[in-house]
């Protein structure tokens, strides 16, 4: 575990780190490094705010190699350092403060400064008169929580936000030439203010004519005027409202109906009217759009995909979406014709052997007047893949989703109600240990063509500042889904399923970045068949290990797993016959069964590179997860969590920019054993007949003779127990986890 100690007092030391300021603070030759940069006195503001303020940076972590950077007092941007806070204080309400400087000898060309501020007694508000607020109740409302208040402090910044926004709502409620004045006189001697606001609201005025200019080129209109009216929900004799028309031509770009877009007032339109006409100037766009993408990746080999818009497929500017994507190209039935183009971890999954593919034709409406909740109409069909763990079939399917549903949910979230028809194939060894369903006819019952119908709730806030290289906030999405008899589903496909998780940005200084992540998820089995009591079908199961979760495992390797090995031994024991075999046998594939509890959480630090840092950037991580089945509480299952249950790999990387998101290359070290689990024997076709036999070391299930001649023997009935534990390489090399991924993981 030595290096998972070095990696997490590395990524400590990291996160302390301080911001870099946006100057150039770089070292030459006869320059004074600056160590540390401390301020003392300061009761008002807190020094991570006053270090923002300031040019003057620290060095970060400059004994490091590769990550540290070194950078020095510049003396000019030093000087005005002290004219920034003193600036900051005085325009707060502190008039007195002082700031001087103590520069501190740490060793040879390396100091320590400290910004000594004494803040002195603020300015406190002796008067405040807001004048003009009682000619209307729509102005006083406009005016209340004013930020400012007698016998506070004077803070300039305040009284300008507190202005804007009282004439933001007022322009807003019916008020276009809506004015505050402001004016204070101050006794710097007695330090008191006395501030004067003064509402001028003008005349309140309605909107009146909406005229429409729509400029189509040499094409013929294709949108409609009544069309347009209805996207921008401005009706003449409503109070004239900013927002609102700042609402309309949002909705008016959201149709993408539309290169460019300008609502104004009618110029020629005397001021002081209680009448506000309404110029709308369009430039339609064209109505078809088409793209289209080739790429390789880790599992999917080569992968294609396109879409195809039509902007005005119906008479009220909703759009038509053709999708499709392809992958597995390469290694996939039909398009198999160049295997070893592909990844060796990609011709190992038997589920790879297929062709992947989606398609999709959606109907969907960008916007509604006076309606958030705009529904949205798919029609999909599919094949896709879970790396070794099933191939999921789905000859057709549809969707019916609305953004924004509920009412005082000011999250941005989606409503979807999905039906589809189609059926899962796992191995039989997934069907036998995690269903019971160890025989061909309970197998094919599983497999079969079944209605899932499902309904699925999904939040997703982000406010990270750059989507593909974020770099500070946060991003939160839940999800949870929903399948049963009483909205459709059948019998076998019945379970509620909840994930979610949390990311975490932090810039830490010299251009590195913190992340943090979290992720959880479970299910509950709530159907029945025939055969399977509590049945969750293998696709709504959890999963984890690989680039986007834990990346010392390989995917989907992480958690339950049972192993298909190359052979057996015949035991005989007091005359009983049994297949068995033991940790030296060889294991021709690992099955991930997957489970119904997941955690794992990660965190990486982000490095520029000492070459090229603003195309390379290196990165430290340490990822931790586990993913169990609750209620696994035999014997046999508990094999399975021997060592922590829950497993930490640390690792490194490197991450190459790109125009569509971040090139990750990992390496994740896994210091553990294989899980335990229960061990399988493909026998061969005999008679019309492949059995699958149960080989754990241990298994008490007798071996029986055939009673058909020339035909296989029988194993008794029971569970397989989780008794085999395969080896694996030793070594540090063996125990490293090759990974790519395009796009932020996490």
């Amino acid at each position: 575990m030595r290096p998972l100690v070095h990696l997490l007092f590395a990524l400590a030391v990291i996160s302390v780190a301080r911001p870099a300021a946006a100057q150039d603070l770089s070292c030459d030759r006869g320059d004074r490094e600056v160590r540390a940069l401390r301020f003392a006195g300061n009761r008002e503001y807190a020094a991570a705010a006053l270090a923002a303020t300031v040019a003057t940076t620290p060095s970060s972590f400059a004994g490091l190699p590769l990550i540290g950077e070194r950078r020095c007092l510049d003396p000019v941007e030093f000087a005005r350092d002290v004219q920034r806070l003193e600036t900051l204080y005085r325009r707060r309400g502190f008039p007195d403060v002082r700031v001087d400087t103590v520069v501190t000898t740490v060793r040879r060309g390396v100091i320590d400064i400290t910004f000594a501020i004494v803040e002195g007694d603020p300015m406190r508000i002796t008067a405040l008169a807001l004048r003009g607020i009682d000619r209307e109740p729509e102005v006083r409302e406009a005016a209340r929580d004013f930020p400012l208040a007698v016998g506070g402090v004077f803070d300039r910044g305040a009284l300008e936000a507190g202005r804007d926004t009282l004439v933001r709502r007022l322009r807003n409620t019916g008020w276009p030439q809506a004015e505050a004045l402001v004016a204070y006189t101050t006794n710097t001697a007695q330090h008191t203010a006395e501030v004067d606001v003064s509402v001028v609201p003008g005349v309140r005025a309605k909107l009146g004519r909406i005229a429409l200019e729509v400029d189509a080129g040499r094409d013929q209109r294709r949108v409609s005027d009544a069309t347009v009216r209805r996207a921008m929900a401005l009706t003449p004799g409503d109070w004239y409202s900013a927002r609102a028309i700042i609402d309309a031509q949002r909705n008016l770009y959201q149709t993408d109906a539309f290169q460019r877009v300008d609502l104004q007032p009618d110029s020629i339109q005397p001021p002081g009217d209680s009448i506000v006409n309404l110029v709308v100037r369009l430039v339609e766009g064209d109505r078809w759009a088409a793209r289209g993408g080739l790429g390789w990746a880790t599992l999917d080999c080569f992968r294609m995909q396109g879409s195809l818009t039509d902007r005005d497929f119906l008479p009220f500017a909703q759009r038509l979406e053709l999708t499709g994507r392809v992958s597995k190209i390469g290694i996939g039935d039909p398009l198999d014709g160049a295997p070893n183009l592909c990844q060796g971890q990609a011709r190992s999954d038997p589920y790879s052997r297929t062709l992947n593919y989606f398609t999709s034709m959606t109907v969907r409406q960008p916007v509604r007047a006076n309606q958030t909740r705009v529904p949205s109409l798919t029609l999909f069909s599919s094949t896709l893949s879970e790396y070794k763990a099933y191939l999921r079939r789905t000859p057709i399917g549809g969707a019916l989703s609305v953004t924004d549903p509920f009412p005082g949910v000011r999250v941005p979230s989606t409503l979807v109600y999905q039906v589809e028809l189609g059926r899962t194939e796992a191995e039989p060894a997934f069907f036998c240990a995690v269903f019971n369903a160890c025989d061909t006819e309970s197998r094919s019952f599983l497999q079969r063509n079944n209605r899932l119908a499902a309904l699925e709730y999904s939040i997703v806030l982000e406010r990270a500042n750059d989507r593909l290289r974020p770099t500070g906030g946060t991003t939160v999405r839940l999800n949870v889904r929903h399948a049963s008899t009483l909205i459709g589903s059948d019998r076998t496909q019945q379970f509620n399923r909840g994930t979610g998780d949390v990311s975490w940005y932090h810039a830490i200084g010299g251009g590195a970045t913190l992340t943090a992540h979290v992720r959880g998820g479970v299910v509950y089995g709530g159907g029945t068949t025939p055969t399977i009591g509590g049945f969750i079908p293998p696709q709504e199961r959890l999963y984890a290990g690989g680039p986007t979760t834990v990346r010392g495992f390989r995917q989907n390797e992480l958690g339950p797993a049972v192993y298909i090995v190359s052979g057996y031994q015949p035991d005989v024991v007091n005359g009983e016959r049994y297949f068995r075999t033991d940790s030296l046998a060889v294991t021709e594939r690992v099955v991930p069964t997957g489970g119904n509890t997941l955690v794992v959480g990660n965190l990486e630090a982000q490095l520029p590179s000492p070459i090229a840092p603003k195309l390379l950037q290196i990165a430290l991580f340490a990822d931790a997860g586990r993913l169990w089945n609750r209620g696994a509480s035999s014997k046999a299952e508990s094999l399975s969590e021997e060592g922590p249950t829950v497993k930490i790999t640390p690792g490194m990387g490197l991450r190459v920019a790109s125009p569509f998101g971040s090139i990750r290359v990992d390496l994740g070290y896994n210091g553990y054993s294989l899980p335990a689990g229960a061990a399988y024997f493909n026998a061969p076709l005999q008679v019309g007949v492949a059995p699958l036999y149960c080989v754990s070391p241990g298994n008490t299930l007798r071996v029986e003779a055939s009673g058909v001649p020339g035909g296989p023997p029988t194993q008794a009935a029971g569970g397989c127990p989780n008794s085999f534990r395969p080896t694996r390489r030793i070594g540090f090399v063996g125990r490293l986890n090759p990974s790519i991924w395009i796009g932020q993981a996490f």
